[in-house]
């Protein structure tokens, strides 16, 4: 996952589609993505909403939202140049199995050195993959938006902040610095976990967490509901406290 100067291109497209999919029903199943072409953007993806989005009218107050330091950033890729290939009242199916890469940080979604990397510099974007490297994008020709950004919470999105809710609870007991999650909506083994540092298989923590956690995702789902779906992207390091909040009575030994 890569974090996230907020006056990057990235930045910018990742809000959008969060933006365009805050305007279209939490029920609906949705997937859209925005990519930065230099001088227009493309608007793609699919929703089972019916209705369609007047997107002039959402580009307008998209910028209106905009917080000050994306200015010359929207100025310079002319936002008002856009192509709608957005697809209406499409069949989708919930996502019912993410893999996800965690860290035991303060937002497990990063790794430490790339926070680390980040708070020296903000102005730039880091992406870790056991090689940390700083990205420029404005060298890329086109930059497209990521998960979990322009994903509805059927889409995978409520597996991905369940993956953070489970992270945050595990005990010091059991230091890590790298965990692989596999998330499962259905069936009777609802995780498995893996450490890629030691290449392993995490059967006992495993075990633990199918004890102690229910993987009903109601709570989180209304919650996420309820936040600002500018957060993620303009506060980066921060971390939404319900994700945090302690399960009790959970031990690791």
């Amino acid at each position: 996952m890569i974090l996230k100067s907020s006056k990057c291109r990235l930045s910018v497209v990742n809000l959008f589609a969060d933006f365009i999919l805050s305007k279209i029903p939490a029920v609906e199943n949705s997937i859209i993505q925005v990519i930065d072409c230099v001088n227009f953007f493309v608007i793609k993806g699919k929703t089972s909403y019916k209705d369609i989005l007047d997107m002039g009218t959402l580009i307008n107050e998209f910028k209106s939202f905009l917080p000050s330091e994306f200015d010359e950033v929207i100025t310079r890729q002319k936002l008002t140049h856009t192509i709608d290939l957005l697809e209406y009242n499409i069949k989708m199916e919930p996502v019912k199995k993410i893999t996800q890469i965690y860290h035991n940080t303060e937002n497990c979604i990063y790794h430490q050195e790339q926070i680390e990397k980040y708070k020296q510099n903000p102005n730039l974007s880091y992406k870790f993959n056991f090689l940390l490297r700083e990205i420029n994008d404005e060298s890329y020709l086109s930059v497209i938006s990521d998960f979990p950004h322009g994903y509805s919470l059927s889409q995978g999105r409520e597996l991905y902040y369940y993956g953070k809710h489970i992270i945050y609870n595990i005990p010091t007991t059991f230091p890590f610095n790298t965990l692989s999650l596999t998330l499962y909506s259905e069936g009777e083994n609802k995780i498995e976990i893996y450490n890629p540092e030691t290449k392993e298989k995490e059967s006992e923590l495993e075990s633990a967490v199918m004890d102690m956690f229910d993987f009903d995702m109601s709570e989180i789902n209304k919650e996420i509901k309820k936040v600002d779906w500018k957060f993620e992207i303009t506060n980066p390091l921060d971390e939404y406290d319900f994700l945090k909040k302690k399960v009790k009575d959970f031990f690791f030994i």
